[in-house]
C-alpha cells in the first residue's frame, strides 16, 4: 500500500522534512478503540493554500491532485482519538507503523508528525528513557528511529512536551 498520502498530509509534500523516518511497533495510542469513520467535522475539503488539497470522506481521505492514492480506515490504516487528537497509523512493509497526529479547530486541522528535529529527539529520549532504537542500515537511506512507548502516559507526553513537529496546517474549502 502507498504511504504517499500519508506522507502528504504529514509532510504537505512528498518529502520528509527531517532526515529520518520515525516508527512506531504498534499503533498509537495504545490499546485504544479504532475508529470507523473520520468524525462528522473533520469531513469537507481542507487546503494548506499550496500544495495540497485534502479530501476527507467518512472513511477515506485523499490528495485532490492524486485520488487513485486514497487511504482507507481500516485494517492497515488505523484511526484513534487521543486528548482531543486524531492520530492515523498505517502499518509498513516492515511491519512498523507511521504514526500522524492532527488536531481540528473550527475550520483548521494541524498536522503534526515524528520529525527528527534536535528539539524532538531530546524530548524522545527524555520521555522515553531511552527506549528508542536508531537504525541506519544502509548509509545511503535516511536513518530510522524506532519509538517505544510504554504505555498512552508516555506517548502523550511526547505529543505535550514537543516530541512531534508542525508540519502542515489545513483550512477548510467547503
Amino acid at each position: 500500500m502507498s504511504f504517499r498520502i500519508l506522507f502528504f498530509l504529514a509532510a504537505g509534500t512528498f518529502l520528509w522534512t527531517g532526515c529520518s523516518n520515525v516508527t512506531f511497533e504498534e499503533p498509537m495510542p495504545m490499546k485504544r478503540k479504532n475508529l470507523e469513520d473520520f468524525p462528522d467535522n473533520w469531513q469537507g475539503t481542507w487546503s494548506d493554500g499550496e500544495n495540497l488539497t485534502l479530501a476527507i470522506n467518512a472513511t477515506s481521505f485523499y490528495d485532490q491532485n492524486s485520488p487513485a492514492d486514497s487511504m482507507v480506515i481500516g485494517k492497515d490504516v488505523l484511526l484513534r482519538r487521543f486528548h482531543g487528537y486524531l492520530v492515523i497509523s498505517q502499518i509498513g512493509d516492515n511491519g512498523q507503523y507511521q504514526v500522524i497526529v492532527a488536531r481540528r479547530w473550527k475550520d483548521e486541522i494541524k498536522v503534526y508528525d515524528f520529525g527528527s528535529t534536535d528539539e524532538a529527539m531530546a524530548v524522545w529520549r527524555e520521555v522515553l528513557h531511552g527506549s528508542f532504537e536508531e537504525r541506519s542500515e544502509n548509509p545511503l537511506e535516511k536513518e530510522t528511529y524506532i519509538l517505544k512507548p510504554e504505555n498512552n502516559l508516555a506517548f502523550r507526553q511526547l505529543l505535550m512536551k514537543g516530541g512531534i513537529t508542525l508540519s502542515s496546517t489545513l483550512t477548510r474549502k467547503d
